[in-house]
């Protein structure tokens, strides 16, 4: 915490006159304690630990028309041995602070129709299924143009550094347009995302480096608000190409599909209630094409939360192409399934209820499916999540959740001895000044 505040104070200039000034803390503590890890019905390995991420914010404007931003961000972890050299998706999880967001934002340019955002910053495209910065920022120039009729094309290319196995620098880029009529809001859009050598790269049942991948995703959002319910729906064709080590020419194709539907009301005996369902899946890779790949692999989807994987379930929290790996579970880049199986299903059933503004109380159900099964299974298993939140003001927030997963038989043919339920428990605090 001191390490931050220090970084605030350099950060801001010695001199400086500002409209406003706004100052500001989060801190969030987690306790995990994952029995079962590794699904094993014999070794019944346990994880537990805490994690801490604290982000200490500044936003300044200097004047009317221009706003500067700066977050930096400190992640750290106790309870495992030798955590300092842990592989994650952020630049350090060892308590050193680094910068999240240092930007200018200048939001009347053009007669006041041009948003214009530069440097580090924060971009999540809708849900996040096919781009998230999951609160370490990408270093972009964005622009967003207000049009007729309620529309919006908001473009933004962007570098996202590379990590120690794999340096080089990798490009994003995208175009939206955005369209609102009545309750219905559109989205289409084109992302780009090109990649340089040294990543691995899963094809079948081989893992290769890549020398160079590009990917291009088509992408198409509705969502919209009815009365007391919502819902969402997206489409995404992913087409490029990838080139392998040592000279092997990969041609990519793919399609992510997520629909999401929900509904509250306000009851004299069981207060805000609600319910909420969702499909999602991505194609998986057709192990008998070859050179073409068919799995929906989005690089820069939402996949974390502080050091906890997340997704489409607190503890397994899949995604359209991947899921929680046990033995990885900080690390970036895993798949998390066997070998030779790609592409997530995923259905889900659930209902919440908010009692008395400060507590909400929620129960999920989540099944997951293979795409590509080469053993002909196809069961990744079933998860129950049970949360319970409690909001003490409005600076300081409580949860416990309890998760039990149930392995599939995908699984038993990959670890000796047969499957056995994975229990989760998860208490979080989380303060605001």
């Amino acid at each position: 915490m001191k390490k931050l505040t220090l970084l605030l104070l350099l950060a801001a200039p010695l001199r400086a006159d500002f409209n406003s000034l706004n100052l500001g803390v989060d801190d969030r503590v987690r306790y995990i304690s994952i029995s079962n890890n590794k699904m094993a019905n014999q070794d019944k390995e346990s994880l537990s630990y805490y994690s801490q991420s604290t982000r200490a914010y500044m936003t300044a404007w200097l004047n009317e028309d221009v706003e500067a931003a700066f977050r930096a961000q400190s992640i750290s972890l106790w309870g495992l041995e030798g955590t300092n050299t842990l592989p994650t998706t952020y630049p350090k999880a060892d308590g050193t602070p680094w910068v999240e967001e240092a930007y200018v934002h200048m939001p009347n340019l053009a007669w006041k129709h041009l948003n214009l955002i530069i440097g580090r910053q924060p971009i999540t495209l809708g849900d996040g299924m096919i781009v998230s910065s999951d609160d370490k920022g990408f270093d972009a120039i964005r622009a967003q143009l207000k049009g007729p009729w309620k529309t919006e094309l908001d473009v933004f290319t962007a570098k996202i550094a590379g990590t120690t196995a794999a340096p080089d620098v990798s490009d994003l880029k995208a175009a939206v347009f955005r369209a609102q009529q009545a309750e219905r809001n559109w989205d289409l859009g084109i992302i780009q995302e090109t990649h340089g050598a040294g990543e691995d790269y899963h094809l079948g049942l081989s893992t290769y480096t890549t020398v160079r991948v590009q990917r291009r995703f088509y992408d198409a959002r509705l969502f919209g608000d009815l009365k007391d319910a919502y819902y969402k729906i997206e489409i995404a064709m992913q087409q490029g190409d990838a080139v392998l080590a040592p000279d092997m020419k990969v041609k990519l194709k793919g399609l992510g599909e997520r629909l999401e539907l929900g509904a509250q009301k306000d009851t004299d005996k069981w207060g805000r209630f609600g319910v909420k369902a969702l499909y999602a899946q991505g194609t998986g890779d057709d192990n008998g094409t070859g050179t073409t790949d068919e799995a929906f692999r989005p690089s820069f989807c939402h996949r974390w939360d502080g050091l906890q994987r997340s997704g489409f379930g607190d503890h397994f929290a899949a995604t359209l192409s991947d899921v929680y790996d046990p033995s990885a579970p900080f690390a970036p880049g895993t798949t998390g399934l066997p070998p030779g199986f790609s592409g997530v299903r995923t259905m889900s059933l659930g209902i919440f209820s908010t009692q008395k503004v400060f507590w909400t109380g929620s129960l999920d159900y989540f099944t997951y499916q293979a795409l590509t099964k080469p053993t002909g299974l196809a069961d990744l298993g079933a998860e129950v999540d049970l949360g319970i939140t409690y909001r003490y003001t409005g600076f300081v927030t409580f949860r416990l959740g309890e998760d039990l997963f149930f392995p599939g038989n995908v699984y038993k043919n990959y670890i000796p001895g047969g499957t056995s339920r994975v229990m989760r428990t998860t208490f979080e605090a989380h303060v605001h000044f």
